[in-house]
């Protein structure tokens, strides 16, 4: 009878408190508790990027679009951010995961490749970021566009080309 009560007592005391936070730790997180303006935002968002892996544990505003876009059931603009390598379909995946939500990504096509291609090396070659996002757009969408062609001759090496599309013209503001 007493190594029965100690069996009843170990139960008690080790495996039912074990199971309540095991289950507590595995509580999904909700699309409302992703919403913007939600008081929890910032803790809620570090504990997705950190559950669903993502690098570093860090999450930033395509990261916030891919939660928008999951919860409100908008997968094009997902596919998009995948497509021109603002997001990683794994990364996706695992958010989505957390949301109780299901994800399949597209393979990417090659104006997305070419896209991100180019706004790596714009950025690199000295543009800003925003103006990076704009040539490349022209060059992986609008290739006989000026600006588009511009891009292609800086992408070749001309120097002549880099200059001007580093100072951003005009024509290479897209048109979102």
């Amino acid at each position: 009878m007493l190594h029965r009560n100690k069996i009843i007592t170990w139960v008690l005391v080790v495996i039912i408190p074990m199971l309540v936070l095991t289950g507590s730790a595995l509580a999904e997180i909700s699309c409302s508790d992703l919403q913007y303006g939600n008081p929890n935002y910032q803790e809620k968002m570090d504990e997705l990027a950190w559950r669903a892996g993502l690098p570093d544990k860090y999450w930033n505003r395509y990261h916030e679009d891919v939660v928008r876009d999951l919860c409100g059931g908008n997968v094009r603009d997902i596919d998009e951010l995948v497509d021109n390598g603002s997001v990683r379909s794994r990364e996706v995946q695992g958010i989505a995961k957390i949301l109780g939500k299901t994800y399949k990504p597209k393979q990417r096509s090659e104006s997305g490749k070419s896209y991100k291609y180019a706004r790596e090396r714009f950025s690199r070659m000295g543009a800003c970021s925003a103006c990076a996002d704009n040539i490349a757009q022209y060059y992986s969408k609008k290739p006989d566009s000026l600006c588009g062609k511009l891009a292609k001759q800086a992408l070749q090496g001309n120097p002549e080309a880099t200059r001007k599309i580093v100072d951003f013209p005009d024509y290479c503001q897209w048109k979102y």
